[in-house]
């Protein structure tokens, strides 16, 4: 009695264990097949698309359907994607993210879900299937439109661990995502959950003895990848939950990044988070600047007043003030309600010592808004024989390089408050000390009054 009691003991572990072998799928390991329930359930929605029973949208159709706020997806509906976001290394937690072609993609979107491990059924580049009709459009807490199972206030939640077998399904294909390539300054909110090679990017060299979590973090450290091209930052984002956390940055080198484009917490900026270390190719030396200046320690709204800098009004009562939007700080000049009939405002760097390297060019971000037409407010000027005073601006000889760099102005992008990279000007035929000048003209009483903003001037030798 007691052994046949034992027997069947033993056979409902033998069969609870191959049952959840069957329907778990954390064994951290890749599968190489679909088991037959998950494969029959990825039949019945291909079958239903062929027969026209469900409907097959883009994953830009599926954030179209998002009004405002959370949304329930309340037609017989299908998208498919590509995974690019693992959760292996612990960087990402409870959900990933899917773009709609293994290469040059056009739209992603994020997918939360009640499943850690995630990497194991819905690894990066597999192709995966989602049921909509009775699931969830909306803004996750980092504002990014995502898709899930339940709405929670004025978020989307959680498609919950039951939820999964109905509504997600992975096909056996698993593509090679070719990531897009771009710089710091090119990403925007349209790459919001897409793979995305930065190139020819370093950390900053301060940041020496740094790990990828500050410690003293108790979620998430954000540390600066700067462009060696422009210096335009892009923020790297780490969880203090992923297994690289304590791992040190790189900072003897620069080269290429691949991450996915997400937000912060509450949405407020714009970041890369890695899937791993691995997709860090920094082989090529540093491209620390003879000069930089990227306005980082502005003081919102108020008059320019940075350490050898040199801000003066030749005409009219304004100066250029320090700026902070988003968390990114800038230099801006406007004539806007001024009440001037005319104003004139220098910007010009700290003297920068040409002897010391060879081969320096220019660079420098300015973006525009409010223009008026014909107005073209901003020259730019260098100078070597200008001594740093206010009674030295109109004895100095300055030529004008104005039309060796690209402003931003209609005439260059129709869409304002865009940031346009000036173009590496060449500066090696210079010796001395040089300076740099932004100049200001415009003039409120005769309309003339656009806004100009600059940032990341650096010379530096590539």
């Amino acid at each position: 009695m007691k052994t046949t009691k034992l027997l069947n003991i033993v056979l409902a572990l033998l069969v609870s264990i191959a049952f959840f072998s069957c329907v778990e799928d954390d064994d951290f390991s890749v599968p190489e097949s679909l088991g037959t329930e998950e494969n029959e359930g990825l039949q019945e929605i291909l079958t239903a698309i062929a027969n026209n029973e469900v409907s097959e949208i883009s994953i830009t159709d599926v954030k179209n359907l998002y009004n405002g706020q959370v949304t329930l997806i309340e037609s017989d509906l299908v998208v498919k994607g590509y995974v690019t976001s693992s959760d292996q290394t612990g960087n990402f937690y409870k959900e990933f993210y899917m773009q709609d072609a293994p290469e040059n993609p056009t739209a992603a979107v994020g997918v939360v879900l009640n499943q850690v491990d995630s990497y194991n059924q819905f690894n990066q580049g597999r192709e995966v299937y989602i049921k909509l009709k009775g699931l969830y459009i909306g803004e996750n807490s980092s504002e990014v439109l995502t898709i899930g199972g339940q709405e929670d206030g004025d978020e989307v939640d959680e498609i919950a661990g039951n939820q999964i077998p109905e509504y997600l399904f992975r096909s056996g294909t698993t593509e090679t995502l070719i990531p897009l390539t771009a710089g710091p300054s090119d990403i925007n909110e349209s790459h919001l959950g897409m793979l995305v090679e930065l190139e020819n990017v370093q950390f900053p060299a301060n940041l020496v003895g740094s790990t990828f979590v500050n410690p003293y973090d108790d979620f998430d450290t954000q540390y600066p990848l700067v462009s060696c091209d422009n210096g335009a930052e892009l923020l790297l984002e780490t969880s203090s939950f992923a297994n690289f956390n304590q791992v040190p940055l790189p900072l003897d080198g620069r080269g290429n990044i691949t991450g996915v484009i997400t937000k912060t917490f509450g949405g407020n900026d714009i970041v890369m988070v890695l899937n791993t270390t691995d997709d860090i190719t920094f082989n090529d030396s540093r491209c620390d600047p003879v000069f930089e200046e990227s306005f980082n320690s502005a003081v919102d709204n108020t008059n320019l007043d940075i350490a050898d800098w040199l801000n003066y009004a030749e005409a009219g009562g304004e100066l250029w003030t320090e700026q902070v939007y988003s968390g990114n700080g800038y230099a801006e000049f406007t004539a806007f309600s001024t009440g001037d009939a005319s104003n004139i405002g220098w910007l010009i760097t700290p003297g920068i010592d040409m002897d010391a390297q060879e081969g320096e060019i220019l660079n420098f971000q300015t973006e525009y808004a409010y223009p008026d037409a014909g107005h073209y407010p901003l020259e730019v000027f260098v100078s070597t024989d200008f001594n740093g005073t206010e009674d030295g601006i109109s004895s100095a000889t300055w030529e004008d390089i104005t039309n060796e760099v690209v402003i931003a102005h209609p005439d260059v992008t129709s869409d304002w408050f865009t940031w346009v990279d000036s173009g590496p000007v060449d500066l090696s035929g210079y010796s001395g000390t040089l300076y740099i000048a932004f100049k200001y003209t415009g003039s409120d009483t005769s309309n003339q009054n656009s806004t100009i903003h600059v940032e990341n001037v650096i010379v530096s030798v590539p």
